[in-house]
């Protein structure tokens, strides 16, 4: 098939099941699609992200050191403030609005921005324009939808379009418009499951565990005792003649192809690299697993075909109403010491100039305690890593942690100075798009300064 034939059939059948808005997008970033050149970009490049589920209350993770602000940040967060013996300061490049640093329990991030290798965007969420305390109050439209709840706000974040209801994510249409038409393994490549962030018009993800594909359960071929299951059900499949059995036939049979790709690839990979990369992580870390497995996929993108390819990860638990102060200084640390181990494994393997990791999550915290936690709120603190980042950079504005001041919208609910589109557009830019791609992905950044970001050093 073509491949304009190809999109405009994708994009068509897709259409079918979105809401009227985001089959308006859709069928702009069709268009898009289809007058676009089929030629692969240069070089190779991967986006990583880091997804947080249940609201990091990262208002922790950057903390004022001067004694002014430190005081007020104590009084604010009362119970949850960190010690000031337990901050260590950092010193950015840049102008900030007051000097901060951060808890010892992300000894991992506080070194890799001391090396130049992490960058932090203050005060990031969505918005459906940059608006006023006075403004939001009074209208209420300009407020996003279902602001704290925790699956819209996760739709939102991965969809990068405002709409709680879109069914595309800005990493599928990213894919949509790079990906090799004739490579039957997708580019998005997910070790925490299937996710809206990754899901395009075209384009899907695949997943993997943190050993690799997951195999067919009782139809393994090179099992003696799967043998004659595995063959009869080979059978049933070849009697397909219905639309709907015929495609489950198709996508079982693209999932082994892909899946004995992904496997005799990662078998490529020398003993002596492996044993490398163990020493690096930390032990018992989920998100270290994950970030393992995906260094392995990077460095066997050459037999997986791919020159742009992009991954998500996820860790959970950042839902912290209760047990916040035992339960974020675990769950930071974690985060903390398996970026550190990824960024030290890229480097080692001579990967680190072409990868970008970033945070997303479902929503900051609340300033204010609630005995034991904290509750849903709106802006919050994100990080990026790799090569290519501003050095020493905190982006952003940093709030204030006065309550009632302009930065709080109500009850210690931050007010963001700095979108998704902001925050997501010079990470698309890096990897690859162009001005016209950056606004058929983000249909809402023309509402937004999308060059307020120094957040990378290079773009190339």
């Amino acid at each position: 098939m073509k491949r304009r034939q190809f999109l405009r059939t994708s994009i068509a059948g897709a259409g079918a099941l979105m809401s009227p808005f985001s089959m308006s997008m859709n069928l702009q970033l069709g268009q898009r699609l289809i007058q676009q050149s089929s030629a692969p970009l240069d070089g190779y490049k991967a986006l990583v992200c880091v997804f947080l589920y249940g609201g990091h209350d990262s208002l922790n993770l950057l903390v004022p050191t001067a004694s002014e602000t430190y005081n007020q940040y104590a009084q604010t967060r009362q119970n949850l403030a960190y010690a000031a013996n337990d901050i260590v300061s950092i010193s950015p490049n840049n102008n900030v609005a007051y000097p901060v640093g951060m808890p010892s329990s992300a000894q991992g991030l506080i070194d890799l921005f001391n090396n130049d290798k992490l960058s932090l965007i203050a005060n990031v969420g969505p918005m459906r324009q940059v608006s006023t305390k006075a403004e939001l109050k009074a209208n209420s439209s300009l407020m996003p939808p279902q602001l704290f709840s925790h699956n819209d706000q996760q739709h939102i974040w991965q969809s990068g379009t405002g709409s709680q209801h879109d069914r595309t994510g800005w990493a599928g249409r990213m894919a949509d418009l790079v990906m090799d038409t004739n490579n039957p393994l997708p580019m998005n490549l997910t070790t925490h499951g299937a996710n809206l962030w990754q899901a395009g018009a075209s384009s899907k993800s695949f997943a993997v565990n943190t050993e690799g594909p997951e195999l067919f359960a009782a139809l393994n071929p090179q099992e003696d005792n799967d043998m004659r299951r595995y063959e009869a059900f080979n059978r049933i499949r070849a009697l397909a003649n219905r639309p709907f059995e015929q495609e489950y036939s198709r996508r079982i049979s693209a999932a082994e192809v892909n899946n004995k790709r992904i496997i005799d690839a990662l078998g490529q990979i020398s003993p002596e690299t492996t044993i490398a990369a163990n020493a690096l992580y930390p032990a018992n870390n989920a998100l270290a697993e994950q970030f393992k497995m995906t260094a392995n996929l990077i460095q066997s993108q050459s037999m997986l075909g791919h020159n742009r390819q992009i991954f998500l990860v996820g860790m959970g638990g950042f839902d912290t109403h209760d047990n916040q102060n035992t339960a974020l200084p675990m769950l930071v640390s974690q985060l903390s010491s398996a970026m550190a181990a990824f960024q030290q494994d890229l480097t080692q393997r001579g990967l680190s100039r072409d990868v970008l990791t970033f945070t997303q999550s479902d929503f900051g915290r609340t300033l204010t305690s609630n005995g034991d936690g904290t509750d849903h709120g709106w802006g919050g603190h994100h990080l990026v890593m790799g090569d290519a980042v501003t050095p020493k950079m905190i982006a952003g504005k940093l709030p204030s942690f006065v309550l009632g001041s302009e930065d709080d919208f109500e009850d210690g609910r931050i007010i963001p100075t700095t979108s998704i589109e902001q925050y997501a557009s010079p990470l698309a830019r890096w990897f690859g798009l162009n001005d016209q791609d950056l606004t058929s992905v983000f249909p809402n950044l023309a509402r937004f300064d999308s060059d307020s970001l120094d957040i990378l050093s290079s773009i190339q």
